[in-house]
């Protein structure tokens, strides 16, 4: 696994150059620099005003007691497009934009909550059937017998 993300931190750094050469010579290099600007405002703007509705709607979801883990998911996904969109490049910029996408984001965020709560389930279950450690003293006010 680090090997793999060390990979990706040369790979995408130099993908990210050779497309903004490429650009360049096509728009020229103020136009490109111009671009990439108006990419990474644009989209911490459009960030921020998507979290803001995140939160809001993480809150009224643990208001009414409904489940939170896509909400948190979706925030999550929300700052790691944030993220990408100040970085320059164009691909980083594509795949910022994509995470501002709702409905994209909203069915990646909804495959990784399912994840996580049957990672909680099985660690829920493999601490039930374990057992509970003799060792350990009861809870405060549990009337140990």
């Amino acid at each position: 696994m680090c090997g793999v993300l060390a990979l990706l931190f040369l790979i995408i750094p130099a993908l990210e150059i050779y497309v903004i050469i490429e650009v360049g010579g096509l728009l020229g290099t103020w136009a490109t620099l111009a671009v990439i600007a108006v990419t990474a405002i644009l989209g911490a703007s459009l960030a921020k005003s998507q979290g803001m509705a995140v939160l809001t709607r993480l809150k009224d979801s643990m208001t009414n007691g409904e489940g939170t883990a896509t909400a948190i998911v979706e925030g999550v996904l929300i700052l790691a497009a944030g993220v990408t969109l100040l970085a320059p490049g164009f691909i980083t910029d594509a795949v910022g934009l994509a995470l501002l996408i709702p409905p994209i984001r909203r069915a990646i965020a909804t495959h990784y909550a399912g994840k996580m709560a049957v990672g909680v389930m099985r660690s829920a279950n493999s601490e039930f059937y374990q057992g509970s450690n003799d060792d350990d003293p009861p809870p405060p006010g549990v009337i140990d017998v």
